[in-house]
């Protein structure tokens, strides 16, 4: 499975405080199957729910919420191109800590297709296929780089939500 370690990696680039933290997130999969169908072709999908958990979050959940929706265009389309799904299947939790932090729990329905050939050898390759945006959807530009444009809520107001969009050329 590839989208648990790539959601992590997203997340953990996308906000600061994971970057600083990285031990506050959490990512588990529960409820996993595997859907086969008897015929020539071997591949399967495995259809699993993540469970992300982040302890102690310092910022508004809003901050989670919107790296996670950017990563779910690209990882996940099929969940944000349909109405239904696009309404009910991203749920969360949230539980105040204190007056400045919240313990965020998210699930998401997740699957992933995984190819399998046969190798003249008599054994098998095997991958897990990217998923792929409709053709009529233009791609966004870089994700992270579109989360440095944006402002964080509340003071300072001169901060952002992923450092400065100067930070990598000095301008800082």
């Amino acid at each position: 499975m590839k989208k648990p370690d790539h959601l992590r990696a997203f997340l953990t680039e996308a906000l600061p405080e994971l970057g600083r933290e990285p031990d506050a997130l959490s990512i588990f999969v529960n409820n996993g199957t595997i859907a086969a169908r008897h015929g020539p072709n071997l591949g399967f999908e495995i259809r699993y729910t993540l469970h992300l958990v982040l302890l102690d979050f310092r910022s508004a959940p809003q901050q989670l919420f919107l790296p996670l929706t950017l990563w779910l265009r690209s990882q996940q389309p099929d969940l944000l191109l349909n109405h239904e799904t696009g309404v009910q299947a991203l749920q969360f939790r949230v539980d105040p800590v204190d007056n400045g932090a919240a313990d965020v729990e998210i699930t998401l329905p997740l699957s992933e297709a995984v190819d399998v050939l046969p190798r003249p050898d008599g054994t098998y390759a095997m991958s897990v296929r990217d998923e792929s945006l409709p053709d009529y959807l233009a791609p966004l530009a870089d994700n992270v780089a579109l989360l440095r444009q944006i402002w964080a809520p509340g003071p300072p107001a001169s901060e952002f939500l992923v450092g400065h969009p100067d930070a990598d050329n000095g301008g800082g």
